[in-house]
């Protein structure tokens, strides 16, 4: 039994994630650099209504998250680190609620319980996004909570369930927009296919209830949108109340992909559960009860729904990984098998084979790998080589006394991997991503009355690691680029350009890598108007 006063392993396992993300990586641009713009943008403005990024409205989003992220400045100050918290926090609580789930549909299978947060854990793409500040763990965690309300609604406390129901819809909007819907309401509309014998009520008062639930989280959402759009004006109205979001469903302003790509890439995306024996040895002859059901509905139906709309990522799919996971430990429980090693054998193979191949990158021709992939193989410790490939020797060789104790040695050892991981981040790729030396730059430029221009789309990479209180200038045209060069003699422009020998950075106050091998540079302005021949290079 676990004792009440320790922590559930699934816990130690977050800990340790979350530990090796804050200490191994910097805050990755554009994604993670932006959202922690946009809440020192509106915290520097005292404008809590409007998420503003580089001095306009930020309407890509809505302000949950730079909410919450306030909170933790009111208590303990600006700061990188509590900022960098509130997602893994909300992580931490998808663990619990997956767990809650699970005890509120099977009340009297501890194994399920147990099992389907660490199953969550050694699915890489779930191990890497507990440490990101990013939107997803806040939208998986308010359809989980959802999920939950509408189990609670079935069972029989009403109102308490479809309260809960409309504060996750309201919250859920808040964090990431209308997406919420696809992950919580099919569920609740297909209930006569996983909820039997029907609610003592009746079908029409489920449905009324359940659009009662429905307006009441918009309603909560529109305490928001109304005054945020009013205040934000007419443009940024039109694109949060439609424009951002039937630009995504119809033709996405990015990651557009074609419909089939989710059925394609998720198989690879659900390793170990995909090819994990143990489960497939477990799913014949498997009777699905009404939990197994539900889960099937809300995985499915979100996953057709989503792949109906036009921008498509992996991450977008987080919210329906728990009931995947619930579907698994459900299918393992009930089955009652007996473990082996070969259950953990695909997990262990391909960790090992992983660093084998890495370990031959180097002696692939050219025309197999590439000279990045070759220099972080060369540059990557061998004492981080052999830790993770003693990680998959030791997932192979563990005996799992139960199905519970395979999957645990797996949620470990996904933990070892992502440290392996993180650990040739920092050794390697540390310096490619942190923009924290070029913010500080900026910010003495700033502190100095410097003007400063930035080329290109600017996605706030700068405005909270270098404490900026003024937007930079951001400029699209060539000719408007070489008048401001012209009229601020004394200004700096930053430049950013696909790797080019061609291109000297000669005369660059300031230069590095950005996201990779490109290079991002820092000119006087009065150094360009002399180098045109290279301005026009980089602009090209």
């Amino acid at each position: 039994m676990q004792s009440r006063f320790f922590p559930k392993d699934y816990v130690l396992i977050w800990l340790a994630l979350v530990s090796i993300g804050l200490f191994c990586r910097p805050l990755i641009p554009v994604d993670e650099t932006r959202v922690v713009s946009v809440a020192w943008e509106m915290w520097q403005r005292g404008n809590f209504l409007v998420p503003h990024i580089n001095g306009l409205p930020y309407s890509h989003k809505p302000p949950f998250l730079q909410w919450c992220i306030h909170l933790s400045w009111l208590l303990f100050g600006v700061n990188e680190w509590t900022a960098r918290l509130i997602a893994p926090l909300f992580a931490l609580g998808n663990l619990v609620l997956t767990a809650k789930l699970s005890r509120r549909m099977w009340p009297d299978d501890e194994t399920s319980r147990l099992m389907a947060p660490l199953l969550l854990l050694t699915l890489p793409v779930w191990a890497l996004w507990t440490s990101l500040t990013l939107y997803d763990m806040l939208t998986t965690f308010f359809t989980l909570l959802g999920l939950l309300g509408i189990i609670r609604a079935a069972q029989g406390e009403i109102r308490l369930g479809w309260l809960v129901v409309a504060l996750a819809l309201g919250c859920g909007l808040l964090s990431k927009g209308p997406a919420i819907f696809i992950m919580i309401l099919p569920a609740a509309l297909l209930a006569p296919w996983w909820l039997k014998p029907k609610p003592k009520a009746g079908w029409r008062s489920w449905y009324s209830l359940l659009l009662g639930a429905a307006l009441l989280g918009a309603l909560l959402a529109l305490t928001w949108a109304v005054p945020a759009g009013l205040v934000g004006g007419d443009e940024y109205r039109g694109l949060i109340f439609w424009g951002q979001t039937a630009g995504r469903i119809s033709h996405s302003f990015a990651h557009q992909r074609p419909f089939w790509w989710y059925l394609a890439v998720l198989p690879v995306v659900c390793f170990p559960l995909t090819f994990w024996p143990l489960l497939w040895r477990s799913a014949k002859g498997l009777n699905f009860d009404f939990g197994m059901r539900f889960c099937l509905v809300q995985s499915v139906s979100a996953l057709a729904l989503f792949s109906l709309i036009s921008a498509k990522q992996i991450h977008y799919l987080l919210p329906i990984f728990p009931t995947l996971a619930l579907l698994a430990s459900r299918a393992v429980s009930l089955a009652n098998l007996r473990a082996t090693r070969r259950d953990q054998a695909p997990f262990g193979l391909l960790v090992a084979l992983l660093v084998v191949l890495f370990l031959l990158l180097p002696l692939l021709s050219p025309t197999l790998t590439t000279e990045e992939a070759a220099a972080i193989t060369l540059k990557t410790p061998l004492s981080v080589k052999l830790l993770i490939l003693g990680i998959g020797l030791a997932v192979l060789a563990l005996p799992p006394i139960t199905p519970l104790t395979s999957v645990r040695v797996m949620a470990w050892g996904m933990l070892g991997l992502m440290l392996g991981a993180h650990l040739i981040f920092r050794q390697v790729g540390w310096a490619y991503y942190s923009m924290q030396t070029f913010s500080d730059r900026l910010s003495t430029l700033e502190n100095d009355g410097t003007p400063i221009a930035y080329w290109g789309k600017y996605n706030g990479d700068f405005n909270f690691l270098g404490r900026l209180q003024h937007p930079l200038d951001e400029i699209n045209d060539k000719q408007k680029l070489l008048d401001w060069i012209n009229a601020h003699n004394q200004g700096y422009v930053i430049l950013i350009r696909q790797p080019d020998p061609t291109v000297s950075e000669e005369g660059a106050a300031f230069a590095q890598f950005y996201r990779g091998s490109r290079r991002i540079m820092l000119f006087k302005s009065a150094e360009l108007s002399g180098r045109l021949e290279t301005l026009k290079r980089v602009l090209n």
